[in-house]
């Protein structure tokens, strides 16, 4: 009999543990963690975690919600930058985790560029939601993609990229510049116009109530895609997710006044904040820069003219940046009660950053110097210890690998970038991996193999900062560099070059490529430059060679 009961109480426990065993399986596959990408456009870092001045003379933060849910809780990587800083281009590379060269997508519009490039090369099928889908991920995507996509006005857009379960995007490029009158693709169907086309200083905004007088009388870009994601999170089943969702702010707007179009809560919020006056502005010598910056165009300094658009841009994406703030505060807090947040990664950034005045450049990107690499890059979740910092040299092409490798995923194409995980594990933690920089606006035999005979030379030029380009300020210009170690090192198609020691140097005021002391400097960057612009997967990875110091 006691015989008997032991089998029974070993059999009991043996099928207990087989199930506990099973229950820690099911468990373990129902833990995969779920992803958030927040991403803006055009926001450079002194858009980001610096203060305004309001109506009564109070210093606030510009986004407060970013900093206490998403800073303070996370890591942010103070040396995170978009090696080619144009939207369509940046944003390729994030979605394949390969650099300009490798994915196809060299300008904003034209054959090689924007939703026409993205379509012709493989990236197309094989991408970040493409993988994540494989590995049993459900995928959703609010707010702007690629360039072009949809053309102008007509026709709009019906088709819904590969890889997506749940499609909100801007149905025609021209809708990427409207925070009212645009139309949606939400899952291939065309919404009619959303709020008021003709829209400007004089009205046709949302009732300043909005979003909290619900969403059928609210239309404001930002806010509409806000609400549409956290009402996506709240309804999400069990399956683990990935969402992205893209602002068109602080981009400008396609009509007056300048700058982006506040949400009307916060419009003229920042009328008495002071102008940027970054290290840099107005160059008072620019004669080291190259020639493109020295022509009769650009080589005088900022007229009054130009400082006070600056300023009136300036305070503009600030106050449209409280609406995105508005949004990361609600998606944060539809992660917490429906109960998802402990076990999803957070990013905020941005696909490039923009000039306001530095080395004399009223405005506009494309250009190699940090107000247009840089940009803020955040990430909160499982694992990560709060309000921490790394200062190794990350880009966007490590965003990829690092949700791939998370979510135990896999990638069909080979990836330039890597998993920026083992850098919040240990924030000391460096390395000697070098970041390519390249911009390609015109025909072009800076990419490796490639020496394309059509006519397109569409860089997207133009004077204002609506059209998601560089302006006369800011011109087209094709060059490669090398971001490693303290320095930076630019070659540009014409044949001029520019080197700086960012670590004595943040402001890029001394190029030193003239300097004869920095002749070994020189050869040592050329000869690291020659191996990284033409890699692809591990070799756009591996470590150089111990670089020499600066002279003292």
């Amino acid at each position: 009999m006691i015989r008997r009961n032991l089998v029974i109480l070993l059999t009991a426990l043996c099928l207990g543990l087989a199930a506990a065993g099973l229950a820690a399986s099911g468990a373990s596959a129902a833990t995969k963690p779920n992803f958030v990408v927040i991403q803006t456009d055009d926001q450079p870092n002194n858009e980001f975690d610096r203060r305004f001045r309001d109506l009564y003379d109070n210093w606030r933060q510009i986004m407060p919600k970013t900093m206490a849910l998403m800073r303070d809780k996370g890591i942010t990587f103070t040396q995170y930058m978009t090696p080619f800083p144009l939207c369509a281009p940046s944003r390729a590379t994030l979605l394949s985790g390969r650099y300009t060269q490798n994915h196809g997508v060299v300008r904003i519009g034209g054959t090689r560029g924007g939703w026409r490039a993205y379509q012709a090369n493989p990236i197309m099928h094989e991408n970040l939601p493409v993988w994540l889908q494989r590995a049993g991920y459900r995928t959703l995507h609010f707010g702007k993609f690629m360039n072009n996509y949809g053309g102008a006005d007509d026709p709009a857009e019906t088709e819904v990229p590969p890889g997506w379960d749940r499609w909100v995007s801007d149905a025609t490029d021209n809708s990427t510049r409207e925070f009212y009158g645009y139309r949606q693709n939400i899952d291939g169907q065309i919404t009619e116009r959303l709020g008021w086309p003709y829209y400007d200083q004089f009205g046709g905004r949302d009732p300043y109530g909005c979003p909290r007088l619900g969403l059928d009388i609210c239309h404001y870009h930002t806010d509409s895609m806000s609400i549409q994601a956290e009402a996506a999170i709240r309804e999400a089943g069990d399956q683990p997710f990935y969402l992205q969702i893209d602002y068109h702010t602080p981009h400008g707007d396609s009509r007056p006044p300048i700058g982006p179009e506040p949400a009307p809560r916060h419009y003229d919020t920042a009328l008495r904040t002071p102008g940027p006056r970054p290290a840099g502005f107005n160059e008072r010598d620019i004669t080291d820069k190259p020639k493109y910056l020295q022509d009769a165009d650009a080589a005088a300094p900022l007229t009054g003219n130009e400082v006070k658009q600056i300023d009136t841009e300036y305070r503009k994406s600030i106050e449209a940046l409280r609406s995105v703030d508005d949004g990361v505060g609600g998606i944060i807090k539809a992660l917490r009660e429906s109960g998802r947040l402990a076990n999803t990664y957070v990013i905020f950034t941005s696909d490039n950053g923009f000039f306001t005045g530095q080395h004399r450049i009223s405005r506009g990107k494309l250009l190699p110097y940090e107000p247009a690499l840089r940009v803020p890059f955040v990430i909160r979740g499982p694992g990560i210890k709060p309000r921490t910092k790394s200062y190794e040299p990350v880009a966007n092409q490590d965003v990829a690998p690092t949700i791939v490798k998370l979510a135990g995923a896999k990638a069909a194409l080979s990836i330039d970038g890597r998993s920026m995980k083992p850098f919040w594990l240990d924030p000391k933690r460096r390395s000697r991996r070098p970041i390519l920089l390249s911009s390609y606006q015109q025909i072009t035999r800076l990419i490796p193999g490639d020496y394309p005979d059509d006519e397109d030379q569409t860089a997207g030029t133009g004077a204002r900062r609506k059209d998601a380009s560089a302006s006369v300020k800011s011109p087209d210009q094709n060059y490669v560099g090398i971001r490693l170690g303290p320095y930076k090192y630019i070659r540009y198609e014409n044949g001029e070059s520019e080197l700086y020691v960012l670590r004595d140097d943040p402001a890029e005021l001394e190029n030193r490529a003239a300097d004869p002391r920095y002749r070994r400097i020189i050869k040592y960057l050329d000869a690291q430059l020659e191996v990284l612009r033409g890699c692809k997967g591990q070799s756009c990875r591996n470590w150089a060679p111990r670089w020499p110091q600066p002279p003292s």
